[in-house]
């Protein structure tokens, strides 16, 4: 009974669905002498050998099913210094059979105690010896669960049956592979912050799950309430939570979409939305405070002083846009250009105050095609140099914000909230306020100015106090 305690008790880790798992069990005890309606001391025993092997820590890579084993197994190269082959053997009436997973790894990397793969090496090779432990034992758990729903209807099978099951496998597809795909994908249509959003997205996933990847077969929603916990745990707001969640789920439905896995909703249980936020605009009396500060010509204060007013000035541009506007995207006294993310088309009345800001640094950008010294070598690494200077402008822009007496911390961010929320407050509709910021809709602009409309509340509120009061 050992044999059968052991593949049972681990039928959860491997795949086999609790009807099947329900259909075996009654096909088998009774074999083993233990009666449905009277198992007594038998079904006590059976019991504890459950709960004995549930909990236990190893891996499962072999199974019994009376006169059949399943198990997982390496063969070295004859090559010396050569990948050898990870396979399955399956033994059945004592008729020996095998089967290519089509993984390869190093002699070192497998673990004969055990009959398991080794997660060793540099940081990449370990990344694809978890995919190939992943890719084995989903393999594994899917044979499994055929030998036992076979066993569980009395059908009578041979090891070539087997074999034949393994070649009908569908294609394994791990969750990090899977996003790894897409960031390539992302990376080479010149998606790149789309590609950095994934990437963090995986990063932190692959942290939660201590470097460990699954097969998206797998993945439930318990995975994704742990991980949200995980990522409170770690200190993150609510916001911050939801955005990498956001991400996976975005991801996942990429993977529904291309057929790779069935849409479990296992994104039901997790916060995805938008929380409230402490206000990120600014007045334009402060807007004039910053623009007044006497600031050396040429120093990053000044620098980054001045890329917040254009980015104001052109109505909340983004600062990857920024970073990436040409010269020749100004014709005809208007400022051309597509957003970076959205693809979006935007035009803008090009002011002499804006020129004004751009003539002042000119003497960097001569010989360049870009507008601004954001970016100032075309060298393949645009997009590297475009983050670094956004983290110096922000961390500058913090310093200014302190000189001019502002009490919310000071971000190109806070440019483009202020924008929005002055035209709001001059009586804009929500229609022209979306189309100069280049939302692909009136909600994603509800959610920038849903955090400024406290203060209004509160000034009615008063007024309605005072008329009650007298």
């Amino acid at each position: 009974m050992s044999a059968f305690f052991q593949i049972k008790a681990h039928c959860p880790f491997i795949g086999i669905s609790q009807a099947a798992v329900g259909q075996w069990e009654q096909a088998l005890l009774p074999l083993a002498g233990i009666a449905f309606g009277k198992r007594g001391d038998k079904w006590k025993a059976f019991q504890t050998s459950l709960l004995t092997c549930g909990h236990s820590k190893y891996k499962i890579n072999q199974h019994f099913f009376f006169m059949t084993s399943l198990r997982l197994k390496f063969r070295p190269s004859v090559s010396r210094g050569r990948e050898g082959t990870v396979f399955l053997q399956v033994v059945r009436h004592r008729v020996v059979k095998s089967f290519s997973t089509g993984c390869h790894i190093y002699p070192d990397e497998w673990d004969e105690a055990s009959a398991s793969v080794r997660i060793v090496g540099t940081r990449e090779r370990k990344a694809q010896l978890q995919k190939v432990s992943c890719k084995v034992r989903w393999m594994l758990g899917r044979i499994a669960a055929v030998m036992a729903e076979r066993e569980a209807a009395a059908v009578e099978y041979s090891a070539d049956d087997i074999v034949a099951e393994c070649h009908c496998l569908p294609q394994c597809h791990t969750w990090f592979g899977f996003i790894r795909s897409l960031i390539a994908e992302k990376e080479g249509a010149g998606r790149w912050g789309t590609a950095k959003t994934y990437r963090d997205a995986l990063s932190s996933f692959a942290c939660f799950r201590g470097g460990e990847d699954i097969v998206m077969d797998d993945l439930d929603e318990g995975h994704m309430g742990r991980y949200e916990e995980w990522l409170k745990g770690r200190g993150l707001k609510r916001n911050s939570s939801s955005c990498y969640l956001r991400t996976l789920r975005t991801l996942y439905r990429k993977a529904v979409g291309r057929g790779l896995v069935a849409n479990k909703d296992i994104f039901r249980g997790v916060f995805t939305g938008f929380a409230k936020t402490s206000k990120r605009a600014i007045t334009v009396e402060s807007v004039r405070a910053v623009r007044s500060l006497r600031l050396a010509e040429g120093s990053p204060l000044a620098f980054a002083r001045d890329m917040f007013l254009l980015s104001l000035y052109l109505q909340g541009i983004s600062f990857v846009d920024l970073a990436y506007l040409r010269k020749s995207d100004i014709r005809c006294g208007r400022l051309l250009y597509d957003r970076k993310k959205t693809r979006q088309s935007i035009a803008v009345g090009w002011e002499p105050a804006m020129q004004a800001i751009v003539d002042r640094y000119a003497c960097l950008t001569s010989g360049s095609p870009y507008l601004l010294p954001i970016i100032t070598r075309q060298d393949g690494t645009e997009r590297r140099q475009y983050e670094r200077a956004e983290h110096n402008v922000n961390r500058n822009l913090k310093k200014v914000g302190v000189m001019a007496g502002i009490a919310i911390p000071l971000t190109t961010y806070v440019a483009r909230h202020t924008w929005a929320s002055t035209m709001r407050d001059m009586g804009c509709d929500l229609s022209v306020v979306s189309a100069g910021l280049g939302h692909e809709n009136l909600r994603t602009t509800q959610i920038y100015l849903s955090t400024i409309d406290t203060a209004t509340v509160e000034k009615a509120n008063r007024k309605l106090l005072d008329r009650i009061l007298g």
